[in-house]
């Protein structure tokens, strides 16, 4: 019987020993922690959660009693979308939709010329799942329209539904067998509510361009100051932050400071890289795993970012204040021949979006259900009304008096226009959005430490570039180049 005991140590004893050099081996030769992930398997910890619904507000939404002026909503938009959706789904239960091609200046005329709604989501989202996601029913004409960007009615063609695909430049309209929904009298609503006033640019500055702009807006608000989350946090966030991202294994993470001042956490040889910048931004990479298989649906990955969010720095700043975040960009992307999608978030300042010349406040992509990069760069600030009179600003004297600089910036000097009315010409066809929004330079707060938050005039050109101006001065604020 004691020799059975001793054997039984003796194992016992071979396989503590073999454990401790398995384990050992696995850490100092940095293996992937996606090989060896107990400690995400045995957290009971629970994030506060987001719905998709309360990021997913259309960019622009847009009514017009067909006078040819369109009013745009800057209140309430969530709402207006949910109601607006209800009445899409309404369309779908018709039957026999037929889905045919149109061109834009059928589309246009029926926006313009007749009682219409335009839901302008800011991105493309395949159709097919955007039915899916909001419970519409298909019918297989659907299959014809690859992506939505836009979705309208007019009273043009009371029982159709309007789609714009606009990456592929295509215009749809869906045909139902009579008008079932109640999309005239939300589009009555909005035309004559007390919103802002846009017109197509064709009308305001005598320039072919089909895209609608303000003629003036009024703005009760002046400059903020601002500061980073990091600079309003401790020590002690940033370190929970960048735990967040290894788990119980972050004992075993590098850690390393540059002369800037930036922090870099890496596991391996870079399979997981976290870098918390001196700026304010935090930077997390990780490889993609060829074992990834999540959803690869939009609105999939879109929950898988949101969720990614969720446990990592969550919704709130350090200091415990909520963020009002919506979904302002996203694009399919691939890597390594695995097919995702980049999600951008915006922040809000009050009705109006915020914009930096650098970064933007969160950003999340997904591949196969795998979040392979995470950036966060949130602003905190204390809105108040300006204590001088409302500055009224006018954007097509601000166009006027920039034009030659725009001009430059856009890149326009390699068509060889020369006159100056070419020149303006050239800049104001370019045009395809004019808004207003709040403007943060990361690029000066960096190099001077400044940090103000100034109400601005936001011109986009091309789909591409961003140019901003202060609404009181007119003056040039910055520019950015999207990709």
């Amino acid at each position: 019987m004691q020799r059975k005991i001793e054997k039984i140590k003796d194992i016992t004893l071979v396989v503590l020993f073999v454990s401790a050099i398995l384990l050992l081996y696995f850490f100092w030769e940095n293996q992937p922690l996606r090989d060896f992930q107990l400690a995400d398997i045995v957290s009971s910890e629970e994030y506060e959660t987001v719905p998709l619904d309360d990021v997913i507000v259309p960019d622009n939404i847009y009514g017009s009693s067909g006078n040819g002026v369109y009013v745009k909503v800057y209140s309430g938009k969530r709402e207006l979308w949910q109601r607006g959706i209800a009445q899409i789904r309404k369309f779908g239960e018709a039957s026999g939709i037929f889905v045919g091609e149109i061109t834009k200046q059928q589309y246009l005329e029926a926006m313009s010329g007749y009682t219409s709604v335009q839901f302008d989501l800011g991105y493309e989202v395949p159709f097919s799942q955007f039915c899916d996601y909001y419970r519409i029913q298909k019918s297989q004409s659907f299959d014809a329209v690859d992506g939505v960007s836009v979705i309208a009615y007019s009273t043009a063609s009371s029982e159709s539904l309007f789609l714009v695909q606009e990456q592929k430049g295509k215009y749809y309209r869906m045909v139902a067998d009579s008008d079932h929904t109640q999309l005239k009298a939300l589009a009555e609503e909005i035309a004559a509510s007390t919103e802002a006033a846009y017109y197509p640019i064709s009308e305001l500055m005598g320039v072919e361009n089909t895209a609608i702009i303000p003629w003036e807006a009024t703005v009760a608000y002046g400059p903020v100051q601002w500061k980073t989350e990091r600079q309003r946090g401790e020590d002690s966030d940033v370190t929970a932050l960048a735990q967040s991202f290894f788990g119980e294994n972050f004992d075993f993470i590098r850690r390393m400071m540059d002369t800037k001042g930036n922090v870099t956490y890496m596991y391996g040889y870079g399979q997981k890289t976290f870098i918390t910048y001196a700026n304010g931004t935090f930077e997390y990479k990780e490889e993609v795993s060829s074992a990834s298989s999540g959803n690869g649906s939009f609105y999939g990955a879109l929950d898988t970012a949101l969720q990614y969010i969720s446990a990592h720095g969550s919704w709130h700043t350090f200091d415990g204040e909520q963020v009002k975040l919506f979904l302002s960009r996203a694009k399919a992307i691939e890597r390594d021949k695995k097919k995702g999608y980049r999600f951008e978030f915006g922040l809000m300042a009050g009705d109006f979006p915020v914009y930096y010349d650098q970064g933007v406040p969160l950003a999340v992509e997904v591949i196969n259900g795998q979040v392979c990069y995470y950036q966060r760069s949130l602003v905190q600030y204390e809105l108040e009304e300006s204590q001088s009179a409302p500055v009224q600003t006018n954007i097509a004297n601000i166009l006027a008096s920039n034009y030659e600089t725009i001009y430059r910036l856009a890149g326009l000097t390699e068509d060889g226009t020369k006159t100056a009315e070419d020149r303006f010409d050239a800049v104001i066809s370019s045009i395809n959005d004019a808004r207003l929004g709040y403007f943060c330079s990361m690029v000066q707060a960096e190099a001077t430490g400044e940090q103000e938050m100034v109400p601005a005039w936001i011109v986009t050109l091309d789909n591409r570039l961003h140019v901003y101006f202060d609404v009181n001065s007119g003056q040039l604020l910055g520019s950015r180049e999207w990709k």
